[in-house]
Formats: structure tokens, sequence, C-alpha cells
């Protein structure tokens, strides 16, 4: 259940499951999360490397494994007061080069993990609590050649504007960070794939972004780590931009 209280004591005690644990920014989020006094239960293919008071390696395309996380985090750790839904994956092409299981992948680890995972968690939250969806900018405003990525990162926007309306009135917080790129591993592999150099490319990343550089992971955690917190106690179903002042083009 969350309370208000002093801001700095806030996420001491708290149950939360941060999916794609072991990305760039899972990372950082599971580190200021336990910094912070939570006690964090992290799930990804492999969380092996990661410092958590629970591990539930799976795949979130199973859906069996995502319906049934939340009970099993929230039994091992007495409780769930957090969810944040940060699993992605970026497939980049025009519609024209995109496969069914390009479809299927993305559809299932952007969308329908998220819903799976929030229907789970939600009945587990009697009293309150905060989710967070990690969309992007470009599921607002869409990009060139990311038909999969901007149609599922639309619908995890949408569907968190819906539920931040649905469950407002049961002290349950939803809401959604809409990153544009960020430095980490998954976008310099971005690079690697298209036969380009990850420093070069963010090199020029960088500048086309009018604060000079393109964030990192531990700006968008912090941005995280508000929406979760009682300084954001009226934001329900907001979509939140961290973009460096950056338009999608």
């Amino acid at each position: 259940m969350i309370n208000q209280q002093d801001s700095e004591n806030f996420f001491l005690g708290r149950k939360a499951l941060v999916t794609g644990a072991a990305g760039g920014i899972g990372k950082v989020l599971v580190e200021s999360l336990r910094a912070k006094g939570a006690c964090v239960a992290v799930t990804d293919l492999d969380t092996s490397d990661l410092t958590a008071e629970g591990h539930f390696d799976g795949n979130l395309l199973d859906s069996k494994f995502c319906d049934e996380l939340p009970k099993k985090v929230a039994d091992h750790l007495g409780g769930l007061d957090i969810l944040c839904n940060n699993a992605g994956i970026i497939k980049r092409g025009p519609i024209t080069e995109m496969t069914d299981e390009d479809y299927s992948l993305t559809m299932g680890i952007n969308v329908e993990a998220p819903f799976r995972l929030c229907r789970s968690t939600i009945p587990l939250m009697i009293g309150g609590g905060a989710i967070v969806n990690t969309a992007s900018c470009w599921g607002l405003r869409p990009g060139p050649n990311h038909p999969l990525y901007v149609m599922s990162k639309a619908a995890l926007a949408s569907m968190t504007q819906c539920l931040g309306r649905d469950h407002a009135h049961q002290g349950i917080r939803i809401n959604a960070v809409c990153p544009n790129e960020v430095n980490t591993p998954m976008l310099r592999t971005g690079f690697e794939i298209r036969g380009l150099d990850p420093a070069e490319g963010i090199e020029k990343l960088d500048a086309s972004v009018p604060i000079g550089r393109i964030a990192k992971p531990q700006e968008i955690v912090d941005v995280i780590l508000f929406l979760l917190s009682d300084s954001a106690a009226y934001m329900c179903g907001s979509l939140v931009e961290v973009n460096g002042g950056k338009p999608v083009i």
C-alpha cells in the first residue's frame, strides 16, 4: 500500500517488480530503487548479474509466465506496490520488410506482456500502488520506417491513459515515461546490426538533440522514480516525454 510520506523515505520497504531488468534502463532502475530502500524483484531472460530481492527469469512472450508472475512476486516479497513495465524491443524497417515473426515479437513484448502484467498486478495492489510503463515519444508522434515499434508504443501509451483513468479511484496511479533516444546497449546494438559504428552513430544523434546529447539511462530512471513517488500523487494516465527538446523526425 502506498501512502503519502516524506519523499526521502517513500520507497523504503516498497515491493517492486521491474521487467527488462537486464537492459540499460532496467539495470539503473533496479539499482536506484534498491538504493532508496525498495525490495525489488527482477525479470528478464537472464538476471544473474543483478542484485535483487527476487529473480524471476523468463520469457515475456510466454503468456502463462506473464499471467502468473505478479502473484509469484507478491508471494515472495510479501506484497506488490510497484510495477515497472520497462521491457521493450525495436524492429526497424518499412512495413514491406516486416515479417509475421517481427510483428508477433514486437506486439508480444511491447503490448501483450504489459497488458497481462497490469491485468494480474492491479488486483494485488490492495489499498493502492503505482505502475509506470516505458512507452516512447515515437508512440505519440510516429517517425519514419518504424511501423511496428511506433504502433506498439502507441498502443502502450493509449493503454496507460485508459488504465490511469479506470483505476485512479482505487489509489492505483498508472503513468508512462516516453523517452526519445537513450544511450543504452540496445541502441548501440542497433547501429551494429545495420553495419554502422556505434560511436559515430551516437555522435550524430547527439548533434540532433537541442540539449546537445541523447539521454543517459539515469535521466529516464529519474522520471520513472518521480512518477512512482508521492511527488506525482495527482498524476494518473500521464504520458511524460523525456526528449532533450528533440522532436520525432
